[in-house]
């Protein structure tokens, strides 16, 4: 399965070609991201770190779909929505606020 789509990248260009090099690294730092987003929100707690994660799991998504399901139908818009669909995780990130509790007093 994975030496099909190896082939595609060598067909396309070569893996050493900068646009793939800087796709394959968008994806590895995106993954990244995703990573030390859950790790800060296992330490925090906040909601809006959940959302910021699934934000960057969507460009670590859009770039595998790029790179190795080019002959996938409709990949243009699948990517196109994944872009979309992680900038309004980030939007809903920056709108969520944590909750103070009453209850606890002052901060």
């Amino acid at each position: 399965m994975i030496a099909p789509q190896l082939s595609s990248l060598v067909t396309q260009g070569s893996i050493f070609d900068p646009e793939v090099l800087l796709d394959i690294g968008q994806a590895v730092f995106a993954l990244v991201l995703f990573a030390v987003s859950l790790y800060a929100w296992y330490v925090r707690k906040q909601t809006s770190l959940v959302i910021v994660a699934l934000a960057f799991l969507m460009f670590f998504v859009k770039t595998v779909i790029r790179e190795f399901f080019r002959q996938l139908p409709g990949e243009d818009f699948i990517t196109d929505s994944l872009d979309f669909v992680a900038l309004a995780l980030f939007f809903l990130a920056v709108v969520v606020r944590p909750r103070k509790d009453i209850s606890k007093g002052p901060i």
